[in-house]
């Protein structure tokens, strides 16, 4: 059998860099071997590798490019599954709006750039590299990749079985379904999902739009983009996902909420929310992931310094009283009061919550959550527990007068309430209180801690970098010699290990214990500016001391600090 030279191998024979016979033989080599012309030239050394790439840049009229010059580090981890990168010898070196840029040595194999294509979503633009360096960055890429997602690939070796689905009768459109090929949109959200709680991911949104189809993480508090499935898979991958969450798959204009649970080796589960969203390209999909291995319900670990750590313990310890914890949504509320409750989980205690959902399950306390079905709603789980002899009551959130009036009096007759509240701050807690309707002597006498808190990114310890900073600057963002003698700061870089330079996050906290003194100015109807300077003359940070004494500690930056304060 006789070889037929065209196109590369053509061009090679033609500029005398390899003779007819050898580039013969080679072709029909690489077909049996099933490996690029230019990988196999290469490795016998039948072309210097730097003629090959001009001559290959030049025969596809592709840019030709030193990797050297490349940082790496930046090479997107998420757009490429690394089995494809080294099934096809491909480098991703960045994603830019819809395009992916990929370094190869040998672009003659179509169907491995429309296989990446279809996985990423992306339109493909390609570079050339001499062979030899790109088998060298791609060691580099993949050694990156083995580090920072470790954690995934334990998960996924311990992975006792796909997510769990209980057998259930199917309806006329699940059969419809069914009747596609769906193994590799099942393997994708398997992987998508495994990947996300590798990364630390509380939520996942997929994203319909009329020509682009989104996936996000929501990572450290902030979104990623991390892949585009082609927009024909927006209905099938819905619908997938509503099968696995127990959502009837044939109701496309309303609103669903569902759960998932995934079982892994040693009797850890995860439990993931579900709600879709109808919009105008199609089903928006949000999961929140509840890991509770990403949960530190230890009171050390939450961020607070010393004097307010104490003060919200000493909090705790009474015997009636109400704790509101208050800030945004994302603030890590709910951590705060579930890492008091659990410092309060004794034999002795009988702890119940109502909540909405239930986020973190605690072995020891009755927990409740809200159904608008069965018409269990705040208000009137409340009133349930407050029959079933509790000494402490965990309330997910105050929404209107009638829950808080029952929060209150549950606190006034010998019960510890804990709360949340949406306000800015801890001044503001008691204004949005007063104006949903509860007399200020309620609040007055019966709350006795306010907390405050904000959750920024935490710098990465491997590669967080000092940076000077002059005094003037430092005086005008707020770090005053008290805060912080030294001019020395630190702001994030990026590594393998990160990525953006950030890694986990720690808490910014206002905790104002309510003395008399403060009761005073509560039950006069003192405003806000006579609240701060009560927390001023006590010595309490606020939310932006607080930040900037977190940023004098090298634990985030300051750009994160003015981010949130």
């Amino acid at each position: 059998m006789t070889a037929k030279i065209v196109g590369l191998a053509r061009r090679l024979v033609a500029e005398n860099l390899i003779d007819e016979v050898e580039i013969r033989q080679a072709i029909l080599k690489t077909s049996h071997l099933h490996i690029p012309l230019a990988h196999y030239l290469v490795l016998n050394k039948l072309v210097d590798q730097y003629a090959l790439a001009v001559t290959t840049s030049d025969e596809f009229q592709l840019p030709l490019i030193e990797i050297e010059s490349f940082d790496l580090d930046y090479c997107p981890v998420s757009v490429v599954d690394a089995d494809l990168v080294k099934k096809h010898r491909i480098l991703p070196l960045s994603a830019s709006g819809k395009y992916l840029f990929l370094a190869i040595s040998y672009p003659g194999n179509l169907s491995a750039i429309d296989e990446i294509a279809f996985h990423s979503g992306l339109k493909i633009e390609l570079v050339i590299v001499e062979d030899s360096k790109l088998d060298s960055a791609i060691n580099s890429y993949l050694q990156r990749i083995s580090r920072s997602y470790s954690s995934k690939a334990a998960i996924e070796s311990k992975l006792e079985g796909e997510i769990a689905i209980d057998t259930v009768t199917l309806s006329e459109g699940e059969e419809e379904l069914n009747t596609f090929d769906e193994t590799p949109l099942v393997r994708f959200i398997n992987n998508l999902l495994l990947e996300a709680i590798s990364l630390r991911t509380s939520d996942i949104h997929f994203e319909p739009y009329e020509s682009i189809y989104r996936i996000r993480f929501r990572i450290d508090g902030l979104l990623r983009e991390m892949t585009r499935p082609p927009v024909k898979l927006t209905a099938r991958l819905a619908s997938r996902i509503k099968i696995m969450a127990h959502l009837d798959i044939a109701e496309k204009r309303a609103p669903q909420d569902g759960r998932i649970r995934i079982r892994l080796a040693g009797k850890r589960t995860i439990d993931i929310r579900v709600n879709c969203l109808p919009t105008l390209w199609g089903e928006k999909i949000v999961m929140r992931i509840l890991d509770p291995m990403n949960t530190d319900l230890n009171m050390d670990t939450l961020g607070m310094e010393p004097r307010q750590k104490e003060a919200y313990q000493q909090a705790l310890q009474q015997q009636q009283g109400l704790i509101l914890v208050t800030g945004p949504t994302g603030s890590g509320k709910s951590l705060t009061l579930y890492s008091g409750l659990n410092s309060l989980n004794a034999n002795t205690k009988n702890i119940s919550t109502v909540e909405d959902p239930v986020e973190i399950t605690i072995e020891g306390i009755n927990q409740l959550a809200v159904n608008a079905k069965t018409g269990i709603s705040f208000s009137g789980a409340l009133r349930a527990i407050l029959r079933q002899d509790p000494d402490i009551i965990m309330l997910g959130e105050v929404r209107d007068l009638e829950t808080a009036e029952i929060a209150l009096r549950a606190a006034q007759t010998g019960h510890l309430v804990l709360t949340t509240l949406h306000t800015l701050s801890a001044a503001a807690s008691i204004n949005r209180l007063r104006n949903i309707g509860i007399p200020r002597y309620n609040l007055a006498s019966t709350i006795s801690l306010i907390v405050a808190q904000r959750l920024a990114r935490r710098l990465c310890e491997r590669c967080k970098e000092a940076v000077e900073i002059s005094e003037k600057v430092l005086t005008e963002q707020g770090l005053t010699a008290q805060l912080h003698p030294s001019p020395r700061l630190f702001r994030a870089k990026g590594c393998g290990d990160c990525g953006d330079g950030f890694r986990g996050r720690i808490g910014f906290y206002e905790v104002v214990p309510v003395s008399e003194s403060l009761s005073r100015i509560i039950m006069e109807g003192g405003r806000t500016q006579r609240f701060r300077k009560h927390m001023r003359k006590h010595g309490l940070l606020d939310l932006r001391q607080a930040a900037l004494l977190k940023v004098s500690q090298g634990l985030t930056s300051l750009e994160e600090a003015n981010r949130l304060t």
